[in-house]
């Protein structure tokens, strides 16, 4: 873990924000804190969770709150004793929660956890303000993507999220992250745990999120390659937003076309949206996964394609039910991948409605080459990588080798372990001190962020056993480089990519050239 700066700290502690921001987190750990204290508390600092709320919600906030208050007080004398049994307070409290009974906790059913994991931000308040030494308010809810940002600033660990349907594990995620930032909180010395979550909450996660607000307006990529459905119902402050976070596909990238379905009474398609952020998997929010939405093309009311226009389409009629959000009615749709066929027939819609579709973004289709066709993974390393590395002068079996094996161990069986890249360049060595300076992992198509991290890892590996300063990953579309940086790690969100028609444009190739050729 980095450090803080305590310049910055300082400044903070000492600033009217950084005072104000001290004393509600004083006050939420203290005796006279009322619950409708505590709910204020947790609205200025976890705003996006609290938006658009009734009055019969927040109604319903104060009595969730009041309940864990009263089950907290009466129960937590008798875990006094003992630090551990202070951290299994929370896996015994989800207990009492999702049972009551008598029942093991691995023998609860996951079903059990999904409405407890709504309240983690009520029940996580109230056990800051018994136990604030141990436990921190968990306003990461709709912000966990700022916490992303702050783990990596700080070369902090975050374990991996559970899986969607995995309530239980998401439930007790909440006491890894407690743990992780006890850790960080001491190891920076701080006075207080008031002075940490002032820190935490009042600078740094403001600070991360105006950070990546500066980057919106940035431009995009040249054409996005994926398109997606989002099904909802503006809120009072979502009608007119410049941008915003919302529900969306895990595997959306940054810059991705999004076609926003509004729902009843609406019922029509009627505005599209570009995501501004990867998607963000949030193991705190219901829905599990979102991206932050922006530049809005509104499609006026009588051009808007309706639910029955869509019903009577010819070509949803007759396309496979498979993804088919139309035949769902729109129906828990949201985050549907939207084809590239898809895409054009909404484009004709609402062209012969006269909505004027140049002003829409076009979807990638990588250029075929004058007589390359790719369909196959070889036919990525024969017909796109071979010539480009041959291009840039390098010799096949000389400079660069397929399928290049390095000695990796012993595996659990007792047998020689190897390792196998699709093509390794610049090698060094030989026999069990062979290596490679460049390594090369192909696919024929990674389709999405979930693939690409997959196919990084792998290729992650073989990186590391040949000792190479460079991992590449390409596929019929594109070229993702990873260079070792300073401290010689390689980091998966830093890379540079290139898509093969880029490989016409000098600079790009040179580019490209100098990054292999080390």
């Amino acid at each position: 873990m980095k450090k803080i700066s305590k310049i910055n700290w300082g400044l903070f502690k000492e600033s009217p924000k950084g005072q104000e921001a001290i004393v509600k987190f004083s006050k939420l750990s203290s005796a006279d804190c009322s619950i409708e204290e505590m709910l204020s508390i947790a609205k200025s600092f976890s705003p996006l969770y609290f938006c658009n709320v009734t009055s019969k919600e927040e109604e319903y906030f104060l009595k969730i709150l009041q309940e864990f208050d009263d089950a907290i007080s009466n129960t937590l004398p008798e875990f006094f004793d003992d630090e551990e049994d202070l951290w299994n307070y929370y896996s015994w409290l989800l207990k009492e929660f999702a049972t009551g009974d008598d029942s093991q906790f691995e023998d609860i059913p996951q079903s059990k956890f999904k409405y407890i994991l709504q309240d983690n931000i009520f029940l996580s308040t109230i056990l800051h303000a018994y136990l604030p030494s141990y436990y921190i308010p968990n306003y990461f809810v709709l912000q966990f993507l700022y916490l992303n940002r702050f783990a990596k600033k700080y070369e902090i660990d975050l374990p991996k999220v559970p899986n969607r349907s995995d309530y239980k594990n998401r439930c007790l995620y909440y006491i890894e992250i407690c743990k992780i930032l006890r850790q960080f909180r001491e190891e920076n010395g701080f006075d207080s745990p008031a002075d940490f979550c002032a820190y935490l909450y009042g600078y740094e996660l403001p600070l991360i999120k105006e950070e990546m607000e500066s980057d919106y307006s940035a431009p995009k990529p040249i054409q996005p390659e994926n398109a997606w459905i989002l099904v909802g119902n503006y809120g009072e402050g979502e009608k007119n937003m410049n941008h915003g976070l919302w529900q969306a596909n895990q595997l959306t990238s940054k810059g991705d076309v999004l076609l926003f379905y509004e729902k009843s009474p609406v019922k029509k398609l009627n505005a599209i949206w570009i995501a501004l952020e990867d998607g963000v998997v949030d193991p705190f929010f219901h829905y599990y996964s979102y991206t932050i939405i922006g530049d809005k093309i509104e499609i006026p009311n009588d051009k808007a394609i309706s639910f029955d226009e869509f019903k009577n389409c010819e070509y949803f009629k007759n396309r496979s039910k498979e993804g088919n959000y139309v035949r769902k009615n729109f129906q828990d749709v949201s985050g549907w991948a939207v084809t590239s066929s898809d895409y054009k027939e909404i484009k004709r819609m609402l062209e012969d409605k006269g909505f004027d579709t140049s002003i829409l973004p076009s979807l990638y289709e990588p250029k075929k080459r004058v007589g390359v066709n790719i369909e196959l993974e070889a036919d990525v390393s024969n017909k796109l990588l071979v010539p480009l590395l041959e291009e840039m002068g390098w010799k096949r079996d000389v400079d660069f080798k397929a399928e290049v094996e390095f000695p990796a161990g012993r595996g659990t069986t007792g047998h020689q372990m190897e390792k196998r890249p699709d093509f390794c360049l610049h090698l060094t060595g030989k026999d069990k001190d062979l290596g490679a300076k460049v390594v090369i992992e192909v696919k024929l198509w990674m389709k999405n962020n979930e693939e690409i991290e997959a196919n990084y890892y792998q290729g992650l590996s073989y990186a590391k056993w040949g000792n190479a300063q460079v991992l590449v990953l390409c596929d019929k579309n594109q070229i993702r480089v990873y260079e070792r940086n300073k401290k010689g790690e390689f980091d998966k969100n830093n890379r540079v990519r290139f898509r093969w028609e880029e490989m016409e444009n000098l600079e790009k190739f040179n580019e490209l050239k100098r990054m292999l050729n080390i």
